[in-house]
């Protein structure tokens, strides 16, 4: 039996936050494993905060809303800021250095301070210059492909990279765009090389002692 993990993701309207959740459901449920998808708040219109969670091992019901969860995928600082609530010393935070500020947002924090909040809560961090490699790709827009790549790498998923690029073509036959299949590969290749807090890569295990709800 897979045991359940719940990843979040967070983000902001025009990132491709709920897509990437999707996909990393549909990577599970099409290698046999129970998952439950759910966007949690927010509004998917373009620079508007968005959190979507992933529980995969359980479909019954989803992570209690502050529950630590074993994953943040942060595709911008802010966003990820605003999430760090949810991060335990069991958590992996996979971070995108993209700030993009709400308008009206007072105070933009550094993003250093932002790494250094989130290094003070979660167990690891991982930096990954999302923006420069989607560029790199061909497009700011692949930011997500990015961060699912680095994902591929730095998760102890119950399936791996082929099964997640598989979900991002969309259907058996379907062609991935070769934006994000380079968007994916530049992810992949970059999560390992993110400093030395990326050396310890895999998820903890199941924590002893605590009870994940699904």
């Amino acid at each position: 039996m897979t045991p359940p993990r719940c990843i979040l993701f967070a983000g902001v309207g025009g990132q491709g936050v709920l897509s990437a959740a999707r996909i990393l459901g549909e990577a599970a449920h099409h290698s046999g494993i129970a998952v439950a998808v759910s966007q949690l708040h927010g509004m998917s219109q373009r620079g508007g905060a968005v959190q979507a969670t992933v529980l995969i091992g359980a479909s019954e019901r989803l992570h209690p809303g502050g529950a630590p969860v074993d994953v943040l995928v942060g595709l911008e600082l802010i966003e990820s800021l605003r999430a760090a609530h949810r991060l335990d010393k069991g958590s992996v935070a996979l971070v995108s250095r993209w700030l993009l500020p709400p308008r009206g947002f007072g105070g933009v924090p550094a993003p250093e301070q932002v790494l250094a909040e989130l290094r003070a809560r979660a167990g690891t961090v991982i930096e990954v210059d999302a923006p420069s490699l989607a560029d790199r790709a061909g497009s700011r827009a692949a930011v997500n492909s990015v961060m699912l790549g680095a994902l591929s790498r730095l998760a102890s998923l119950p399936f791996g990279p082929d099964e997640i690029l598989a979900a991002m073509r969309g259907g058996a036959g379907a062609e991935l765009s070769e934006v994000n299949r380079r968007a994916f590969a530049l992810g992949a290749q970059a999560a390992p090389e993110a400093g030395d807090r990326s050396r310890s890569i895999a998820l903890p295990s199941a924590r002893a002692g605590k009870t994940r709800s699904p």
